[in-house]
């Protein structure tokens, strides 16, 4: 990538992030919408009109499939014991909280984890790991994985409001690790498969002890 596309493409990413912080959505639909604009269709028109690369480029292809089962796995391992301590020391699983309109309604419980949890799967993967990492990583490398994903901390916390730290943890903690998966094998499929699979099983425990 030519230093003025990388320029300009960072340019387009802190503006797209700062107006999306700031962006006074009133409601879910809103904040959905608001989403699919700044994290998928605005970069999706600087590809193609601007950077014209192949989306490969950002991470949407198969990808090296060795790679990327064997980060997964890693992966996985290691966001089990990161949530075993956050659960035995400091009560994660008791705080962490899902919809209570999938609570024992497992029509809606399958609705929220395959349409909605994983819209945002992908929209996260594909921002932050495909757009943000790839373009990070034709300058600084490998050290493109530390700053998507100081960009998504970033990004949360600055728009989390009133809400429980709890409900993005999942997201934060995994961050890291997807970036790797994500680098190491060229491809945002295998991060984004085990991020839906953290959360579905975080969701299917939760209910468990709620009911």
């Amino acid at each position: 990538m030519k230093t003025k596309e990388f320029i300009i493409t960072i340019f387009f990413i802190v503006t797209s992030l700062l107006v999306y912080a700031f962006f006074p959505a009133k409601n879910n639909f809103e904040q959905v919408a608001a989403a699919l604009i700044f994290f998928i269709i605005l970069p999706f028109l600087l590809n193609k009109f601007f950077l014209k690369k192949d989306l490969s480029f950002y991470g949407l292809s198969l990808g090296d499939w060795k790679q990327g089962i064997k980060w997964s796995g890693y992966s996985l391992v290691g966001m089990g014991i990161i949530f075993f301590v956050l659960s035995y020391y400091f009560g994660f699983l008791k705080n962490y909280s899902v919809p209570t309109f999938i609570v024992g309604n497992f029509t809606n419980f399958l609705f929220y984890e395959f349409v909605i949890s994983l819209f945002f799967v992908f929209m996260y993967e594909f921002y932050f790991r495909g757009f943000v990492l790839f373009v990070f990583e034709q300058k600084i490398g490998n050290w493109s994985v530390l700053a998507q994903t100081g960009i998504f901390c970033i990004l949360v916390f600055s728009g989390m409001g009133q809400l429980s730290i709890y409900s993005f943890l999942p997201y934060i903690a995994f961050a890291p690790f997807a970036g790797i998966i994500a680098y190491k094998s060229r491809s945002i499929l295998y991060s984004g498969i085990v991020q839906f699979v953290i959360l579905l099983i975080l969701n299917v425990l939760v209910i468990k002890m709620a009911v």
